[in-house]
């Protein structure tokens, strides 16, 4: 993993609105801007957060740690709150290792649940903080597995972890009595039958994406990451709709209605009443 410029701030505000593909949420917290993890088609790396950048660097080589994110959070009001945490970071970063203000912002959960917490990861590292999750109300972790060809992970998202370390993250989640979902998001090429195989047993649900629905902008914020594809070879995984005709391996494994899709997948919050 390159080495990032590093840089702690004191942020203003720790929760926002949100609207649109976050619709079943209130709010989203990101307790870092930028990310460490250097995905080749993180839409978040075509918005004007990385073509502002102060720091004039790459994406994945520059982060701000909002150090006082804990604190801010401990005076908001959570009450009736839905909340996202991360969407335009990993909320698990390399670095929160090291700064534990994603912890912070547990521990602040653990005291004064929100209605809803979905954690959103690529990151085994959630494990670190297990005991913490299970003491909020209504949290879910949301996991990133995108493909389980490593030769595609090494060329799409070569900072994220190993396909077999991800779904041990998963299998230790569910066994703390988790609720656990795989986001599937966007979906890479691989093997769909060993991919489904392989979370079926280890998620409550999946929800699956691709490029064009999932970036926000029709795809055009994924154009990097749809030539890397095609050179590679894979460009029929570059195609609008290749994701919804894989879905119906997905039902075929874990049924139709642990599987769901996109917007409406990520915005539904029942699943964390059952």
């Amino acid at each position: 993993m390159p080495r990032a410029r590093i840089e702690l701030s004191d942020a203003k505000t720790i929760l926002t609105r949100t609207s649109g593909y976050l619709s079943g949420f209130t709010h989203s917290l990101q307790p870092y801007v930028g990310c460490q993890f250097s995905c080749v088609y993180c839409y978040v790396r075509e918005m004007a957060v990385q073509r502002t950048n102060k720091f004039g660097l790459p994406w994945s080589r520059w982060i701000i740690a909002k150090h006082n994110a804990p604190e801010l959070l401990a005076r908001s009001r959570l009450d009736g709150a839905r909340i996202f945490m991360s969407s335009a970071t990993d909320p698990y970063t390399p670095l929160e290792r090291e700064l534990c203000i994603t912890r912070g912002c547990l521990e602040v959960f653990a005291a004064r649940p929100p209605a809803a917490l979905v954690v959103q990861t690529r990151s085994p590292l959630v494990l670190r903080d297990i005991e913490l999750l299970a003491r909020i109300r209504r949290v879910a972790i949301s996991l990133t597995v995108t493909t389980s060809d490593e030769r595609v992970r090494r060329l799409l998202e070569p900072d994220s972890p190993k396909f077999a370390r991800r779904v041990a993250t998963l299998r230790a989640l569910k066994a703390a009595g988790l609720r656990v979902q795989a986001a599937v998001s966007p979906l890479l090429p691989g093997d769909l039958g060993e991919l489904a195989r392989a979370l079926d047993p280890v998620v409550d649900r999946i929800v699956l994406d691709d490029f064009f629905r999932g970036d926000g902008a029709g795809g055009r914020r994924s154009r990097t990451a749809l030539r890397a594809l095609e050179a590679a070879g894979y460009g029929a995984w570059a195609q609008p709709g290749y994701a919804q005709h894989a879905a119906e391996t997905f039902r075929a494994v874990l049924g139709s209605e642990r599987v769901v899709e996109s917007r409406a997948g990520f915005a539904d919050l029942d699943w964390l009443s059952c």
